[in-house]
């Protein structure tokens, strides 16, 4: 069979050959069986046939104008493209690329040949069905027997009722029936004055993708070659039509007689001290005495600016200039070499960062009236040039929390914690965003449909015992979403939200039976802080239980976690008790100069609760408020509170929720006053800074003291005043870099020590084969 190969075949053909026919059937001994017909037989075969794409293929050359040439000069590239038979080809859209081979050497890249992509082997996917595998064989004795039958009746004794017997006989063999039918599907299937300053070292050449090429089958590529010395590498990929395709490589080299390479770090920290290396290279066949000269910005030689050396011919040698930092920023520097007619000249810049080693600290306080005044020591063996005193600031401590309204309001999911958190933060606190005129939050009116629908929505899913199902009614009682239910709607009820008296008294009476309906699996730990919530709880809905509160510190004290803490702390109604809650949250507090987190472990319970230490923060601040108004750690957790926002949120509904509810309450007791003040700062008599503080805003106002003022002042006081209405937030902070880099170990928090006493028996000590110490018990 001959079959003509055309172009319509590329890449490749796959043929099959399918032969069908018979052979003669064998008894299992392999001895040929007379007088029974033969059997059907096949065999298949198939072969790839290359097509190579030769006919789709283009030859393409891109040549630039010279092999080597000075960098930053101009040159241009000519492309040739002609087809397969060697004929221009017209209109041929060419992509030239120039690149940097060293660039192109990091990554081993290699320009992929775009016959290879369009042009890949083709699988056929042709699937070949036979009715071979249909057929069932019978016991070739047998076969014979129903052979002979067939023979011995004439077709019009099939149409008689004996024929119609023996057909139902047939019938009652599958194996031989199924065998004519299979037999019957068988057959029916089948891709010398002024030295010109080298700064342009971008690595990209060219990139011109809007080449195409004349009626000549060529294009010129003209361009400017960066400053670089460097071997470029020229590529061009053609493309005609659909269906042609080409590649071709080249290379290009820019270099001088004489070359100047600065190798210098890639970036320096202030009050580094370093060497700039300057490589210098000879190209020529004979010596050359070279002047090689520096000029540097934010860069202090600490040595000539100029050296006269020789380089060997076709040699390169290394010449280092010794520098230090001035201050943070950039730093650059202009390299030149010149040697009789030939010269070259390199410009670079790097950045400077802040001291490596600096050092900062700050306070924070809050003045509701008069002044404040606050010691300040110079620093001393510091850069003047780094750093400074930072005074900030601001009329409010709560900054935007637009974005943790906007979350709960469009969060997803219809469980009851949901339900209930978006309860509790916008009912409270929708009052306080218009105060701020939150841009972006729902209008008031959306935000009281969005409670009201909720509460509808939660209270469906209250159960027959009073508890609530976490996503569905008749689930069994979840005891943290029940009391996170009941406390949403107690909130709800609190903010005049009308809510079912029915289910009320239910919830009520699932609270008050709390310890109940917690499961035995539940840890202690777990079930103290369900407990203390409940507590909580009854107590905003009206209902304190002090006698159980009490009962709860004196069965556990401090083994409480810091939620339950905090939740029975203004339920207990005892001084004495009040205050050791109040030593615990001193105790346990994580704290630094401007911020205060807290944490407590439930272990594997944690997911029971939906346990996070953010919304710990939240609960504890809200207690704080209520218990103890002058603690300093109050505007502290604030402060940790806003510091832990990602994206203007917190991490998930129960965080906003209880630290929303958290800052509502922060700002009823704090800053229930509109601001309206002016706040002033002196450094002894000089006059630092004034900022006017007028409504609700979240502005900060922020000004910087330099170190050199500072230093130059000497030990001075620092005056931070309010006059007018509100409450001013300041933060102090002072910022400093040491001159001496050799610092002592910092001294925090306390100090290990360990003593040794000698031996006085020799013999109680021995050294093994192995090197190791062998000391005797008690010695």
């Amino acid at each position: 069979i001959e079959i003509p190969i055309t172009d319509a075949h590329v890449p490749n053909l796959t043929v099959q050959v399918e032969l069908v026919g018979v052979s003669e059937r064998t008894a299992d001994d392999g001895a040929t069986l007379p007088d029974v017909p033969d059997r059907p037989a096949y065999a298949t075969g198939t072969v790839e046939l290359r097509v190579p794409p030769f006919s789709r293929t283009l030859n393409v050359s891109a040549e630039p104008a010279q092999d080597t040439i000075e960098p930053g000069a101009s040159t241009s590239i000519a492309v040739a493209v002609t087809d397969a038979a060697g004929a221009p080809v017209v209109g041929a859209d060419v992509l030239v690329v120039v690149v940097d081979e060293a660039v192109l050497a990091l990554s081993g890249y290699e320009l992929i040949d775009p016959i290879d992509v369009f042009y890949r082997t083709i699988y056929s996917n042709v699937g070949i069905s036979r009715g071979r595998d249909s057929i069932l064989l019978a016991d070739p004795e047998e076969l014979i027997d129903l052979v002979e039958a067939f023979k011995a009746a004439e077709f019009d004794e099939f149409e008689s009722e004996d024929a119609a017997d023996t057909v139902g006989d047939f019938d009652a063999e599958p194996s031989q029936s199924a065998l004519f039918r299979g037999a019957a599907n068988f057959y029916s299937s089948s891709g010398g004055g002024q030295i010109e300053v080298r700064q342009n070292f971008d690595a990209l050449a060219v990139f011109d993708a809007d080449v195409t090429t004349g009626a000549d089958g060529t294009a010129t590529v003209e361009f400017v070659l960066p400053d670089n010395l460097t071997r470029y590498r020229v590529m061009a990929v053609a493309v005609d039509g659909a269906d042609r395709f080409g590649k071709s490589e080249s290379n290009l080299t820019a270099r001088l007689p004489l070359q100047v390479r600065p190798s210098a770090p890639r970036f320096l920290n202030f009050g580094d001290q370093l060497e700039l290396p300057l490589i210098v290279q000879n190209l020529t066949d004979a010596d050359m005495e070279v002047d090689v000269v520096l000029q540097t910005s934010n860069l202090e030689l600490d040595g000539p600016s100029g050296l006269r050396v020789t380089v060997p011919a076709n040699n390169r040698i290394e010449v280092r200039f010794a520098a230090h930092t001035v201050s943070a920023g950039t730093a650059r520097f202009r390299a030149a070499v010149v040697s009789a007619d030939h010269e070259d000249a390199a410009v670079v810049s790097l950045p400077v960062f802040t001291p490596a080693t600096s050092e900062a600290f700050a306070t924070y306080g809050v003045i509701d009236d008069g002044a404040i005044i606050q010691s300040l020591l110079a620093p001393t063996d510091v850069f003047p040039q780094f750093g400074g005193l930072e005074v900030n600031t601001s009329s409010t401590a709560l900054q935007a929390l637009t974005d943790a309204v906007i979350y709960l309001a469009e969060y997803p999911y219809r469980s009851s914690d949901a339900y209930a958190s978006r309860i509790i933060a916008i009912s409270a606190l929708k009052d306080v965003l218009e105060a701020f005129e939150a841009e972006g939050l729902p209008s008031a009116a959306e935000l009281d449909a969005v409670v009201r629908r909720d509460i509808t929505n939660l209270s469906a899913l209250q159960n027959f015992d009073g508890g609530f199902g976490w996503w569905f009614r008749d689930q069994q009682s979840s005891p943290f979403q029940s009391i996170q239910a009941m406390h949403a709607l107690v909130v709800a009820t609190n903010n005049v939200y009308s809510v079912s008296p029915q289910v009320m008294d239910n919830g009520r009476f699932y609270l008050r039976d709390i310890e109940n309906r917690i499961p035995p699996s539940y840890g202690r730990t777990t079930k103290d802080m369900l407990a203390a919530y409940a507590l909580h709880v009854r107590r905003l809905d009206g209902d304190p239980d002090p006698s159980k509160a009490r009962a709860l510190w004196n069965r556990r004290g401090e083994g409480l976690g810091l939620d339950a803490l905090a939740w029975i702390w203004p339920v207990v109604n005892d001084d004495s008790i009040e205050a050791d809650i109040l030593r615990v949250f001193n105790n346990r507090v994580t704290e630094t100069a401007g911020a205060a987190t807290f944490a407590t472990d439930y272990g594997e319970d944690a997911y029971l609760i939906l346990h996070s230490s953010r919304r710990t923060d939240g609960i504890v601040l809200d207690a704080l408020i209520a218990m103890a108004p002058d603690s300093d750690l109050i505007v502290k957790t604030v402060t940790g509170l806003l510091g832990n926002q990602i994206q203007g949120r917190w991490n998930n509904v129960q965080e906003n929720s209880f630290i929303l509810l958290a800052m509502k309450n922060y700002f009823d007791t704090f800053e229930a006053v509109e601001p309206d003040f002016v706040a002033r700062v002196w450094l002894g008599d000089l006059y630092a800074f004034e900022h006017e503080f007028s409504g609700r805003e979240t502005d900060r106002a922020e000004t910087l003291v330099p170190m050199a003022e500072l230093t130059a002042r000497g030990d001075d006081d620092l005056i931070i005043a309010k006059d007018g209405a509100g409450r001013l937030y300041y933060r102090l902070g002072l910022r400093y870099a040491p001159t001496d880099l050799d610092l002592d170990p910092l001294d925090r928090g306390f100090v290990v020590q360990r003593s040794y006493e000698a031996i006085d028996d020799p013999a109680d000590v021995r050294l093994d084969a192995d090197g190791v110490w062998h000391i005797k018990a008690g010695a």
